[in-house]
């Protein structure tokens, strides 16, 4: 059994057809193999191409096409970690993603994407300085609602840091 990676991408494409055929793809249950197509399932083909054994799990989506916006917010889990190959490919199809991923069991966060200067990531353990847009996206905090540690948000670089809490901390 994995740990379960939690993802949410924000999906554009100028190519509104592209759009649809994602959404379609989506009612199936169906993302990674409609971006990265491996036919029948092989463990180390799934990981090679998808850079996770399973496709996409517990898919929810939402489509947005007003205003001059369209695109597509699509919330998954992934097995061990964020689907980076299919992230790459998406980018390489023409998709401007924003991708964000949080991964419990072995402690990591981050972001993912691409955008005028090309793709970036950034990746963070918990004991790093985690940007605030991260721990509200995937309410971090309360993770440590009931432990000996707690997230303390820094104002000067808009980040949080895990502490272990002091007996003033319980006053």
């Amino acid at each position: 059994m994995p740990n379960w990676c939690m993802n949410t991408v924000i999906a554009k494409h100028s190519d509104p057809a592209k759009i649809e055929a994602l959404k379609e793809a989506l009612k199936k249950e169906i993302f990674f193999e409609h971006i990265l197509p491996i036919g029948e399932w092989e463990y180390d083909k799934a990981c090679n191409t998808w850079s996770t054994k399973w496709e996409a799990s517990s898919i929810s989506w939402t489509h947005f096409n007003t205003d001059g916006r369209n695109h597509l917010d699509v919330s998954f889990e992934s097995a061990w970690c964020p689907p980076e190959e299919v992230y790459k490919q998406m980018i390489a199809d023409g998709w401007n993603i924003t991708a964000y991923f949080y991964e419990p069991g072995m402690g990591f966060v981050g972001k993912y994407g691409n955008d005028i200067d090309g793709m970036y990531e950034e990746s963070y353990d918990m004991d790093d300085a985690i940007p605030a847009e991260l721990v509200e996206m995937f309410n971090i905090e309360d993770m440590y609602e009931d432990t000996e540690y707690e997230l303390v948000y820094n104002d000067n670089d808009d980040t949080y840091i895990v502490k272990e809490r002091t007996d003033e901390d319980a006053d």
